[in-house]
């Protein structure tokens, strides 16, 4: 990991670490979101269609979880990491649509933190069965795989391509010239002929 990437990571652990009950799911949702964004940027075409598909106000691509699951199909992201990013939206979720009174101690909260599956580090003195520890290590966990992904991403970025020849659709009129060997033929008659 280079020095950079590791200060910068501590600095976004830190952060994560003086964040309210509500802010850190706020946050942390937003990095991962980040890097989504980024990993499908690096992977598209750079064409001005890229930037519709993501940025634009009602683009089908603005929110976080229309770029998880294109993340997923594209195979951008494994099932490891579909799986636990689709845990911390949910906690996300839960903390952006309740007015009041949700904690990392509310029942729906612990039993989502329960079900990630990020490797925790038992026999440390961590407190791993506690959720919000449960969380911000699996956040601290996606980000270290997701960090770089981008620049991984680009090395597969999608380019434009032509799939079919451009005289492969030309009307030929078999009078004035016969299509080339080979090349599938529609016939179309003209009515009455």
């Amino acid at each position: 990991m280079l020095l950079s990437t590791a200060e910068d990571l501590a600095k976004f652990v830190d952060e994560l670490r003086r964040e309210t009950d509500r802010g850190l799911p706020l946050v942390a949702a937003a990095l991962i979101d980040d890097r989504l964004t980024e990993t499908l940027r690096s992977f598209f075409c750079e064409v001005p269609s890229a930037a519709k598909l993501l940025d634009d106000g009602s683009a089908p691509l603005s929110s976080f979880s229309s770029r998880v699951e294109a993340c997923f199909a594209l195979g951008l992201i494994d099932e490891f990491e579909y799986t636990e990013i689709g845990i911390i939206r949910k906690v996300r979720n839960e903390f952006a649509h309740q007015k009041h009174g949700m904690s990392f101690s509310s029942p729906r909260i612990q039993g989502l933190c329960s079900t990630l599956k990020s490797d925790v580090p038992v026999g440390s003195g961590y407190p791993v069965q506690d959720p919000r520890f449960r969380f911000t290590n699996a956040v601290v966990c996606l980000a270290l795989r997701l960090y770089h992904r981008p620049e991984w991403v680009a090395l597969e970025r999608r380019r434009p391509k032509t799939w079919v020849e451009e005289g492969a659709t030309k009307w030929r009129s078999v009078e004035d010239e016969l299509p080339p060997p080979g090349m599938p033929v529609m016939v179309m008659a003209k009515p009455g002929s």
